[in-house]
Formats: structure tokens, sequence, C-alpha cells
């Protein structure tokens, strides 16, 4: 497929060269593979018998793997899968045929759910399922899984990201810059089978790496949902101010004086700033739909 690129990470695993070789029989010969290297020199001797372009990594981690592949790729649709064997290249497929589909969408996945029980523990499940709700709600999108390693997503949304230094967020990080651009992002039904050979590459530090996900994931709703963010925060801000209010009002009836000054204040001020904050949140997310909207006409 002369217009599809896609990019492989590869840290020594060992069912990389036959991942590579199943792709070429899926996409045919002209399909444009990069391996983004850092394996040992036996891997890296059999994956360049396969024909693919192998290049060596720097630096270290997944999403510059990826970016690394994708900003030499030549094709109009970039695609990756995990070279560890756990997903079927054959869903690669529909996922870029599901892309095609839509100008609007911008980014597609296989979302990991026939055999996801048996190859993932339940605390995985657990903060799977957390951070994918937590990025659908964010920036309203319609997810089951945004954690997966097989995907594809337009080179003219990838020009957005070219430039960017990517934060350690993994798919993650494709999926918030995709939604920020104003695109939609989507899933097919997909499959997930156990990692053999090796070890998961962040397998020690998962829940640091999850609580890493969800922190750029609000960091950067600001920047997309500006509503809900600081809506958010002022609705609180605005509930405790009322809540402080009451305790003093109760206290002036009961002892006829105004005694608790400070909690008054208090009180005020936080009900006053929760206001602000739900303006400014409505007049950015009014100047956001402006811009998207004149984005659209271009």
């Amino acid at each position: 497929m002369k217009n599809l690129s896609i990019v492989i990470p590869a840290l020594n695993e060992p069912t990389a060269p036959g991942v590579v070789r199943k792709l070429y029989s899926l996409f045919g010969k002209d399909t444009e593979i990069i391996v983004v290297n850092k394996s040992n020199d036996k891997i890296k001797r059999e994956l360049k018998a396969t024909g693919a372009k192998v290049v060596e990594q720097n630096p270290l981690g997944y999403e510059n793997a990826l970016m690394q592949g994708f900003n030499i790729s030549k094709g109009e649709i970039l695609a990756t899968i995990d070279a560890d064997g756990t997903y079927n290249p054959a869903e690669l497929v529909k996922v870029v045929e599901e892309l095609k589909k839509d100008a609007k969408t911008g980014f597609v996945s296989a979302a990991r759910i026939e055999g996801r029980k048996d190859a993932m523990t339940p605390t995985l499940r657990f903060g799977n399922t957390f951070l994918t709700k937590l990025f659908n709600v964010l920036y309203r999108q319609k997810m089951l899984d945004v954690l997966s390693g097989s995907f594809a997503i337009r080179t003219e949304v990838f020009e957005y990201m070219r430039s960017l230094e990517p934060y350690r967020a993994g798919t993650l990080f494709f999926e918030i810059e995709t939604a920020r651009r104003g695109y939609r992002t989507k899933n097919i039904v997909g499959s997930y089978r156990q990692r053999k050979g090796t070890a998961s590459r962040i397998s020690k530090s998962k829940p640091l790496y999850g609580l890493t996900m969800a922190y750029h994931s609000i960091r950067y709703a600001r920047d997309y949902n500006p509503l809900l963010i600081f809506g958010t925060v002022g609705i609180v801000a605005v509930l405790l101010g009322a809540g402080l209010g009451v305790l003093v009002v109760k206290s002036y009836f009961q002892s006829g004086t105004l005694v608790d000054v400070g909690r008054a204040m208090v009180s005020v001020m936080l009900i006053i700033l929760g206001a602000v904050s739900i303006v400014a949140g409505l007049i950015l997310d009014m100047l956001l739909g402006i811009e998207r909207l004149i984005y659209r006409k271009r």
C-alpha cells in the first residue's frame, strides 16, 4: 500500500521480524515499513533481512520511537503496531480502512477487547478503564481503549505534532494531540494476547506511568475543554464558599452577632473566585469554538 507507512518500535522482541513479514503479506511489499530499533545484533540482522528500513532509535522511549519513525515516513497514513506479538497484524488492516472512511476522524486504534481479561492483570484493566473514561470526559470522545499499541493516524494530523517534544503518555499522547486539533478519535474492536519471550518495557513503573498519563490528560484538557476544567473548579469553589456561608449565617442566628468574620470573608472570596472561574471557562470555550469554526472554513 503506497500511501501507508508503518512504524514499529523494536526493543529486543524476538517476535519483531515475524510481525514485519506478516505486515508485508497483508499490505504488500510496496508498503513502507520502518523499524525504529534498539535490539541486539541478532534481531537487528533478522529485521534487515525482512526488507524493512531499520533505523537506530535515539533517544529511548515508546513515544520517541514513534515520533522518530513518523518524522521520516512518506505515507499519507501513518500506522504502528507493537513488535511483541500481542496484537493481531490483520486488525491493522481494519484500522487503516476505518480511518479512510471519514476525513474528520484523525486517529483509529484496535481496542483490546477480545482476550483482554486473560492477557491483562485486574490492576492493568482498571487503570486502562480509568484512563479511557478520563480521556472521554475531558476530550468529548467515545473511545473503548486509549492505550492500544495498534493504531493509525492521518499525516495531516501528525503535522501538528511533528515539532512537539512528546510527553510520556504512550498512545495517549497521539490521541490527546489529535483531539486538541479538532479531529475525532475512534476504535475498532480488536484482540489482545499475552506477551511472550520478553517482559514489558514499563512493567516496573506502570502505576507511575498511569499517573503520568492522567496528569497529561488533565493538563492539556485546559486547551481543549476549558469549560469542564474551569467550570468544575468554579463549582467546587462556589459550593465550598456557600457551605461556609451557611455556617456563618447559622452562627449569626444562634448568637445574634457576627462573630465568624474571617470565615465569612473566606466564604465570599471562594464564591467570587468560583464565579470568575466559571465565567473564564465560558469565555475560553466560546473563543475556542470560534477558532475551530474559522479553521473548518479554511
